[in-house]
């Protein structure tokens, strides 16, 4: 996976993959957690360790965003700025169906998606919608209920004719 055969990915290493794709700050986020989120439903454990905070515009890995805060939220991060780790190809199978299924979407597309999930909304229950914090974002059994694979154990592809709103718009 990483440079340890065995060792699980940070989520750092994950960000190299995607921002090999072309991605901005905020899209890369969302990216993230959505590889925590199906990796946990196909594989019932995490991706990755790093947390992932409740932030106003969705789930944040503070780590990786201290990474990149420099930048502007909808500019694309730089290929160099990449790590070049070398991930198993399990996890590159994984990461691509990520891809496959939400990549064609903007990271405020990504956003509008993020505010509808169970393990967002749950993080941020009894906050104002513009109200900060780090609360963490879990992921487990009850709040990845509503996330179902296809009939061929596949991510579905998003429809953003139909699963969009407020953020996306901007």
């Amino acid at each position: 996976m990483t440079s340890k055969m065995n060792a699980k990915p940070t989520a750092l290493d994950i960000s190299s993959f995607f921002i090999k794709k072309g991605v901005s700050p905020l899209k890369l986020q969302k990216l993230l957690y959505y590889s925590q989120v199906w990796y946990f439903v196909k594989n019932k454990k995490l991706l990755f360790d790093d947390r992932i905070q409740a932030w106003i515009y969705g789930p944040v890995v503070y780590s990786v965003w201290s990474n990149f805060k420099y930048m502007k939220r909808s500019a694309i991060i730089p290929y160099n700025r990449a790590n070049f780790t070398n991930l198993d190809s399990h996890l590159m199978i994984h990461l691509n169906d990520v891809w496959n299924s939400y990549g064609h979407l903007s990271g405020s597309d990504l956003v509008d998606l993020t505010h509808g999930d169970l393990p967002w909304k749950n993080s941020r229950k009894g906050l104002l919608n513009d109200q900060p914090s780090d609360k963490q974002v879990i992921i487990d059994d009850a709040t990845t209920k509503d996330f179902v694979l296809d009939p061929h154990n596949n991510i579905p592809t998003v429809d953003p004719r139909h699963s969009l709103g407020h953020y996306s718009n901007i």
